[in-house]
């Protein structure tokens, strides 16, 4: 799994004044494009470059604009300290283009800190950090106003991407800076949102992380989240533990808690609002934003062949289903523009958020530090100066501007259009666009269509959905080794520090990476995806993926096998008794301690069947499997996530796991007769 992203260039030098209040409009406004850094390699986005300040422990900025009749978009008050340089961009990314035409619109944009070392120069670009902005535009229809309505905007700028946590006390503060316009409002919501305390909120690792993002069960890891903090006075001082939970009368309270977010509160003027911060989200997932309009808006369209064809795009030629033009496009980098046309900002911000967190799922980072969640047209000249930018448009001129992007989704109608404009790639591997005859089963990008077509169709959770992005990902990666391997070329992916070791020496069971029925299906695949790999080994995304492989502080918990290659094994794969008895065996002689049950339960998700495929060894023709299937499961039901997966399976699974576990306890070690005579697996 990949850390947090060290976030990369500067498009407008911004510097911050010594003292605080409000500033207007004296910074750098005019300095040239290309003149803020000599380094071509910084030359990255487009994002207002704020110096990091030790100030603010949740918030660093309260910002507010208004829309002045003589000067235009303006920056009005800021606060703690003014942010000096470009504050018309600063007012225009506020005050987005037809905001006056609404009476509310939220948009996000991002500010680029640049921390500073101790003799005052700027530090090397990793160690840079991005500020989150939520930002609230309001208008206000009154009669003597000028031109008949007041149009203002508030924003924060915070260190946390789940900006969404603010919008409550946004809205108040909104309310009251329209009726005082004055600092002291910006000065109370500052103050507000750094009280909120947060000392108690666990940390979880990425496997961890995994097990809350991709199961939906309320209660995972109670343990850690001090509940008896929020229960009544009576239970003050009550140890949460499993048999408090099980057991007493705290059990109906505790349950009420999803520990899917960490409760809080802010204090702001006289009112307690309640705070749920998320705790089970990864990089490059900012706000709660929905893949569902984008999703139902690509699925619900015609599908039209395409005219143009890209070996990175077109998989399936010109036939390719959009959502997988889509898909690729960011995979390989393509400047990508989502437009809504009759939309309000909002729209195509929440579109472009959550395209980027269902790329990244959890496994790649690196796509909002691209991103331009809202942009118009006044900005384009930056814009087409980002490789690889994602951007959200309501302007229709971009549709007419096929030199601006390489992809356009139009949110509205659901097309996804390839640019006549865009640049081929040179031929690296054999330009052949249809794909290999042969080999069972669908191709893995046509798969993801039919389930998350089918998904749609049949009103599936977002956690679903997202679960099924994360499984695409992680095995377009595993094709990406697989055909590295295959080659027989020297990949950062395959070695000491890569996805697997070039040699399975030490492995208690044979095999890694992806599972293919045979051979032909294996080559099949490959060759179909063959230039999406080469294009996406030319992005910055993979070389960030191959350092966070390459630099992992903590190794894995389980070395001397691939378990997720054997969980595949038993879910996709008819495996006679033998082979499937070595993998049982295999994953009881392993997988004993609590952090490698963690990784083991990252791999079972609630989507796929939880514990399925490990319950159906229960019923193994041989008696030393079922009791190995058996004593696989007693671990995971006493593992603090655990049992919450084993409470998952039906009564038929747990009934015949505890008789089993309680022969091997009484050492009958005398074979039993199997339940069924053949084994099979769920699919």
């Amino acid at each position: 799994m990949s850390r947090l992203a060290c976030l990369r260039g500067a498009a407008v030098l911004l510097t911050e004044s010594d003292g605080s209040g409000s500033g207007q409009g004296n910074g750098l406004q005019n300095r040239p494009w290309t003149n803020i850094n000599s380094s071509p390699e910084r030359i990255e986005n487009m994002y207002l470059s704020v110096p990091s300040s030790g100030v603010g422990v949740h918030v660093k900025y309260i910002l507010a604009a208004e829309f002045d009749v003589a000067k235009g978009p303006t920056v009005k008050y800021q606060y703690p300290r003014r942010i000096e340089g470009d504050e018309e961009l600063l007012a225009e990314l506020m005050l987005p283009d037809q905001v006056h035409k609404r009476e509310e619109d939220w948009t996000v944009f991002f500010l680029q800190q640049q921390p500073k070392s101790s003799n005052g120069h700027d530090v090397t670009e990793e160690h840079d950090s991005m500020l989150y902005v939520l930002n609230l535009a309001n208008t206000k229809i009154i009669s003597d106003a000028n031109r008949g309505a007041i149009v203002r905007a508030m924003a924060i700028c915070t260190i946390h991407p789940f900006i969404q946590i603010y919008k409550p006390i946004l809205l108040l503060a909104m309310t009251e800076y329209f009726d005082s316009l004055n600092m002291d409002v910006l000065r109370n919501l500052y103050q507000s949102l750094n009280d909120m305390d947060i000392s108690n909120m666990p940390s979880f690792g990425p496997y961890e992380t995994q097990i809350l993002s991709s199961n939906t069960m309320r209660s995972l890891f109670v343990e850690r989240f001090q509940l008896d903090r929020l229960l009544p006075d009576r239970t003050a001082g009550v140890v949460v533990s499993q048999s408090t939970i099980s057991h007493d009368g705290t059990k109906a309270s505790l349950n009420k808690y999803d520990t899917h977010f960490y409760e809080s509160k802010i204090k702001f003027n006289n009112l307690e609002i309640p705070m749920r911060i998320p705790v089970d989200s990864f990089p490059d997932c900012v706000g709660d934003s929905s893949p569902i309009l984008l999703l139902t808006t690509i699925l619900n369209a015609p599908v039209k062949p395409y005219s143009v064809l890209h070996p990175h795009l077109t998989t399936s030629g010109a036939k390719t289903h959009p959502l997988i033009v889509l898909v690729n496009s960011l995979l390989t980098e393509k400047r990508v523009v989502f437009m809504g046309a009759r939309r309000a900002a909002k729209d195509v911000v929440d579109v472009v958020l959550s395209a980027c967190s269902l790329i990244s799922s959890g496994i790649l980072r690196g796509f909002s530090s691209r991103a331009y969640p809202y942009t118009d047209l006044s900005k384009i000249d930056r814009l087409i100066q980002v490789p690889g930018y994602i951007a959200g448009v309501t302007n229709p001129a971009f549709e007419n501007h096929p030199s601006w992007w390489d992809v356009l989704c139009n949110i509205e109608t659901g097309e996804v259009r390839i640019s006549r404009s865009i640049k081929q790639p040179e031929r690296s591997v054999s330009n052949n666009m249809s794909a290999a005859v042969g080999g069972t089963g669908s191709l893995p990008d046509v798969s993801l269509v039919e389930d998350i077509t089918a998904m749609i169709a049949n009103r599936y959770g977002e956690e679903s959905i997202r679960c099924r992005f994360h499984e695409f990902i992680s095995e377009f990666i595993q094709l990406c080794a697989a055909y590295d391997e295959t080659r027989g070329v020297d990949s950062p992916l395959i070695g000491s520090r890569g996805l697997w070791p070039a040699q399975e020496q030490g492995y208690v069971i044979s095999g890694h990476g992806y599972v293919w029925v045979d051979e032909q299906q294996k080559k099949r695949d490959l060759d179909h995806y063959k230039h999406v790999i080469e294009g996406w080994k030319r992005t910055t995304n993979y070389k960030t993926y191959i350092s966070d492989v390459q630099n992992l502080l903590v190794p894995m918990p389980v070395a001397s096998m691939d378990l997720q290659h054997q969980i595949d094994r038993l879910r996709k794969l008819s495996l006679s008794s033998i082979p499937a008895g070595e993998i049982f065996e295999a994953i009881r002689d392993v997988v004993v301690n609590p952090h490698q049950i963690t990784q083991l339960l990252a791999f079972l998700p609630q989507y796929q069947g939880g514990l399925l495929p490990l319950a159906a060894g229960l019923f193994h023709t041989r008696n030393q499997v079922r009791n190995s299937a058996a004593e696989i499961i007693i671990r995971i039901r006493d593992h603090e996530a655990g049992r919450h997966f084993y409470n998952e399976l039906d009564l038929f699974h747990k009934l015949a796991c505890e008789r089993l576990y309680r022969r091997v306890a009484d050492a009958d070690s005398i074979d039993q007769p199997s339940l069924v005579n053949v084994m099979t697996f769920p699919t």
